[in-house]
């Protein structure tokens, strides 16, 4: 078990066996772009880094702005992660050119205002979430 400074542990299991010679388990922590997406109708992306930890759906993701010295601009924002999409090759893509490893390079997390902390928006994610259902 892996905890990336997340609420929830994030278990990694091994591949079959079919698949590990061309998705081998690595053992170090490798980096992907994160990108925080606010989920609805007009979606929008919030954030984007390189990160090492994927959230799980249902936990809390705080946003911060920072100024170009690292320093925290303006208050913090908390944000319920909904959804997580790891964009993984198919087992029919290419081999990278520069005989790099497949792997994903891309985790988009959709997430809502968290209304645990904000009791009017409750009902307006629980409305948002059930029209993206339909």
């Amino acid at each position: 078990m892996h905890s990336f400074g997340w609420s929830t542990p994030m278990l990694c299991s091994p591949l079959p066996a079919l698949l590990a010679h061309r998705f081998p388990v690595l053992h170090t922590a490798a980096m992907v772009t994160l990108r925080v997406i606010r989920h609805g109708r007009h979606e929008q992306v919030l954030a984007e880094c390189l990160s090492t930890a994927i959230p799980a759906r249902g936990e809390v993701v705080q946003l911060d702005t920072l100024d170009a010295g690292g320093e925290q601009s303006r208050p913090s924002t908390l944000w319920r992660v909904v959804s997580v999409t790891l964009h993984v090759p198919s087992l029919a893509s290419a081999m990278p050119r520069d005989g790099s490893r497949l792997s994903v390079k891309v985790v988009e997390v959709a997430v809502l205002p968290d209304v645990a902390l904000v009791p009017d928006f409750e009902a307006a994610a629980a409305q948002i979430l059930s029209e993206s259902k339909m």
